[in-house]
């Protein structure tokens, strides 16, 4: 795993360099705020096998690629509308020969498909989150959300949560160093019915 894990790093960081997909370009932080970042949901969540999870607005790779890599019995999904970034995450899912990872160029608005589970990493606000989410997770599953946090961002999720009849089911809080910024994973159940 580490070689893959360094493999995709190098990757990450030399079509950086073509695209500007992140100001991060020294491989320890590339590590630490993409990789690790990504994997901490490993910590608080096994995802049921041959389940099926489709990553939203990626930040380019990550969650993806690092939990597509360390979860292979699960079906990955990635959606964007942007065909450039479609591009550069083909290029990496072909050069790690990475086969549960399936990518569609559609906006989520217009997606009909339903998953087990939907992650979204540092993206959107949570009203938009839940309007653009709610109708591609089966019911009875998940939609997991890296933010920083955000206490108005908080409140604003257990408002909205009701309204499209999820549950907050879990919240960890973590930093990835010490004087990092505070982030949390918000895992949230979408009630059977909805």
């Amino acid at each position: 795993m580490e070689n893959e894990r360094k493999k995709l790093i190098d990757k990450f960081i030399e079509i950086n360099w073509q695209i500007n997909l992140s100001a991060i370009r020294d491989q320890e932080w590339v590590y630490v705020k993409h990789v690790l970042d990504s994997l901490e949901l490993n910590k608080i969540l096994k995802f049921k096998k041959w389940s099926s999870v489709c990553d939203i607005g990626t930040g380019w790779w990550f969650p993806l690629m690092p939990l597509a890599m360390t979860n292979p019995d699960i079906q990955f999904t990635w959606i964007d509308s942007v065909n450039k970034k479609l591009k550069a995450v083909w290029e990496i899912v072909s050069y790690l020969w990475l086969e549960n990872v399936n990518l569609i160029w559609k906006r989520i608005e217009d997606f009909d498909q339903r998953f087990d589970y939907v992650t979204a990493r540092a993206v959107w606000y949570i009203d938009k989150l839940f309007l653009w989410t709610r109708n591609i997770i089966k019911s009875d599953w998940y939609l997991i959300l890296y933010k920083w946090l955000d206490e108005q961002e908080r409140k604003d999720l257990i408002e909205l949560a009701k309204k499209y009849r999820f549950k907050l089911t879990k919240e960890h809080r973590y930093k990835l160093f010490d004087w990092d910024i505070d982030r949390v994973i918000y895992v949230i159940k979408k009630r059977y019915g909805n």
